[in-house]
């Protein structure tokens, strides 16, 4: 019954989309603006329910309405159309069985725009908000439509699989095709939502771009499959091609193609990544096993040539470092691709500074400019280990630069950021704007990746200790007889204190192990030895220590200290506490000619503005009167540093984010001064220091810029507190104070 004065309308056709969605469809002359306004059911607006009105060429507009039909026991249901200009009534008989909507009614007299934002409603929308897409009537439907609009599809074609999970698909798309908003796969079991993000290489050749698609194996039908590209101006129906035997591993395509296909790489790495859990370790496997042939650009020494050295990824940024010369003056800049295949230039950014790199002939050295910059680090969860970029000259012309396989360890790819720039050339503007937070980032990784530790038991345990020695153990193991021996001869350490060692180099846990249950059978020495799953550094190897230790004094000692004579951690505990307030407490350390290396720190600020810890008299001979006078110091070494486990625990332990092992003690002498607890120095205790033989095993200190990285972070963290300390005598709170 038509409302409206247009009786002479055609009533709306109503057909069933599947299970209990009802179609109307209704032609009306006038193509209105909007959607169509309202589907009523005794005056009331049905839901869930969705429209579309799509304009006919010949005139006028076809309206769509999309609802469930009401589960309940009416015999019939009254609906009320209205359009604006026109209104309608229909009345729907719930004991007549609805016929199937037709294909080639729905699209009849409608254009390809139309055909296609209809297609895109009942796979995008009507499809899922009806939960149609397993219905047998829907999935006939869609299929009729498919076969109306593309009665031929073209191909696409499996050109890699990737392990068991994902096939690379390649097909083409007419350049003007637009935006793709929606893929599908589509086979007898319906349509199926395929996540992925196309990649597409406008070719320009036969109007024609070539489109790679990431496709899980899951969802790709059985039988006759289609693949389904949707976007707002354009279908594409494509036939998929069968895998076989003869599709090759995406490792074999990756070594085929090498740089000819670099941004799809890429982008392949990138899908990988983000459409799994374990996405991120396959793409990183396959970027060691399938590595891209490094490039740099040399021709002569009289042209212009260059290198990227290292391009490490962090999410703060890419740490890029490499060289250029210029012996004719034709360089205008370095670039970066970008996310999205765009080169970016960094030249702008650069710091440059002098560099000798290797000549056209065997032991020749030549000069070139060294640059360092933090690119921006791409978007996704792959991890890309051999970025490319690009040297340009002022002729116009780009030459590819492709590092070397970048270390995927955190670890690795640390030491190689604080060596990424000669120490001479690392000023503050560099370590702050280009190197530190890159190296932050890398060390936060390092920290998260150490593990658990592993505890063995080598004799009896000490029952309720009163003390507990903590010695951090790394490579080094020359003085471990010396030191232990002397522990062994020391009374009041055999009876009421525990050795802890902390294994910091887990590859030597059998050796170590070895040696100790050696030691143990000559002196009787128990030790407990906590081996770490990975290296973790000086502070976490330090905490850790402290988490397994029961003794209510804590004795934090290097593995390079030997006592020179019995009780002095007797008389070292009896000193902390007390009336004075002592919260920590070092002695006087000795270098092997007897000379003094430590008396207590203090600070002192360089020519760059950065503060340093520095030794009371070191150097001068063991008696030197000054040395040995007991007294409150700014701090002591961790060499020997000796505390409290409350106290230690209080403050957090040791601060971890300090890199390898320099400028952690001195920190925490800080912290604890800020308890209001103070720090003394006791000159009547003496040990032997063989200084830095571990460290100096170590070569992301030895060869890098690790004491300035810490020396900077220390300096942000305490400089007032620093300031104050040296000026009054003592440590007073200040704004740097927190951590």
């Amino acid at each position: 019954m038509l409302t409206s004065p247009a009786d002479r309308l055609a009533s709306p056709r109503v057909a069933s989309l599947g299970r209990d969605a009802v179609l109307l469809t209704w032609d009306l002359p006038h193509a209105e603006q909007g959607s169509p306004s309202s589907l009523k059911s005794d005056g009331e607006d049905i839901w869930p329910s969705a429209s579309l009105r799509l304009s006919l060429p010949a005139g006028g507009a076809r309206h769509f309405w999309v609802f469930h039909y009401p589960a309940d026991d009416r015999t019939s249901l009254d609906l009320r159309l209205d359009t604006g200009s026109f209104g309608t009534s229909v009345t729907i008989d719930h004991h007549r069985t609805l016929a199937p909507a037709d294909a080639e009614d729905m699209i009849d007299g409608i254009d390809s725009h139309g055909r296609v934002a209809l297609v895109s409603a009942l796979f995008n929308v009507w499809g899922p908000m009806f939960r149609l897409r397993r219905d047998a009537t829907f999935i006939e439907l869609l299929s009729d439509l498919l076969l109306q609009m593309a009665p031929t599809p073209g191909q696409a074609v499996a050109i890699a699989q990737i392990a068991d999970d994902f096939v690379l698909t390649r097909t083409s798309l007419v350049t003007g095709f637009g935006k793709i908003d929606a893929i599908y796969t589509f086979g007898r079991n319906g349509p199926t939502r395929i996540h992925a993000l196309p990649h597409r290489i406008r070719s320009g050749k036969d109007g024609r771009d070539v489109v790679h698609l990431l496709i899980d194996r899951a969802k790709i039908p059985a039988d006759d499959p289609l693949l389904i590209l949707i976007g707002p101006g354009g279908l594409s129906v494509r036939r998929l091609i069968k895998q076989d035997a003869r599709v090759p591993s995406i490792e074999h395509w990756f070594r085929a193609q090498g740089h000819a296909a670099h941004s799809l790489r890429e982008h392949v790495l990138k899908e990988i990544a983000g459409r799994s859990e374990a996405g991120p370790a396959y793409a990183l496997e396959l970027q060691l096993r399938s590595p891209l042939r490094p490039r740099r650009f040399v021709s002569s020494h009289t042209a212009p040539s260059a290198e990227i050295v290292s391009a490490l990824a962090t999410s703060a940024g890419t740490l890029v470092t490499g060289w250029y010369r210029d012996p004719v003056s034709l360089f205008a800049g370095i670039e970066v691709d970008g996310s999205e295949g765009e080169p970016l230039d960094l030249t702008k950014d650069l710091f440059t500074f002098p560099v000798e790199v290797a000549g056209p002939t065997k032991g020749t050295r030549l000069g070139a400019t060294g640059f360092a910059v933090l690119a921006p680090t791409g978007t996704g969860a792959a991890q890309n280990l051999q970025p490319r970029f690009h040297l340009r000259l002022k002729s116009g012309a780009r030459h590819s630069l492709v590092p070397r396989p970048q270390p995927a360890d955190p670890a690795e790819a640390r030491a190689m950021a604080l060596r990424a720039i000669p120490p001479q050339h690392v000023d503050r503007s560099v370590l702050r704007q280009v190197l530190r937070p890159a190296i932050a980032d890398l060390h936060g990784q390092v920290r998260s990746r150490i593990g658990h530790p592993t505890i063995r038991r080598i004799g009896a345990a000490q029952q309720r200790p009163k003390a507990s020695v903590i010695i951090p153990l790394y490579r080094n193991l020359e003085f471990l007889r010396f030191q232990i021996a002397a522990f062994a001869a020391d009374p009041w350490l055999r009876a009421n204190a525990e050795l802890i060692y902390v294994l910091d180099s887990p590859e030597q846990a059998q050796e170590v192990e070895h040696l100790l249950g050696g030691l143990h059978l000559i002196y009787g020495l128990s030790v407990v030895l906590v081996v770490m799953e990975r290296n973790g550094g000086y502070a976490r190897a330090n905490n850790v220590g402290v988490s397994v230790a029961q003794g209510d004094v804590l004795a934090l000692v290097n593995s390079d200290i030997i006592p020179v004579s019995s009780g002095w951690l007797e008389a070292m505990a009896a000193r902390l506490n007390g009336r004075r307030r002592i919260g920590a407490v070092g002695p006087k350390l000795l270098f092997e000619d007897g000379s003094i290396q430590h008396a207590g720190m203090y600070f002192s600020q360089d020519h760059r503005g950065d503060w340093l810890n520095q030794h009371f008299h070191k150097g001068m001979p063991r008696d030197y009167a000054p040395a040995c006078e007991e007294r409150i110091v700014p701090a002591v070494t961790g060499a020997c540093l000796v505390t409290t486990r409350s106290l230690f625990e209080s403050v957090g332990g040791f601060t971890e984010d300090y890199v390898v092992g320099d400028y952690e003690d001195s920190d925490l002498c800080l912290k604890i001064t800020m308890t209001e607890r103070k720090i003394a120095y006791l000159p009547d205790i003496e040990l032997y220091h063989l200084e830095r033989r571990s460290m100096s095993l170590n070569a992301e200190y030895m060869r890098g810029i690790a004491w300035q990285y810490n020396c900077a972070l220390h300096t942000e963290r305490w400089r007032d507190v620093m300031i104050a300390t040296m000026q009054n005598g003592r440590p007073r709170k200040g704004r740097n104070a927190a951590i």
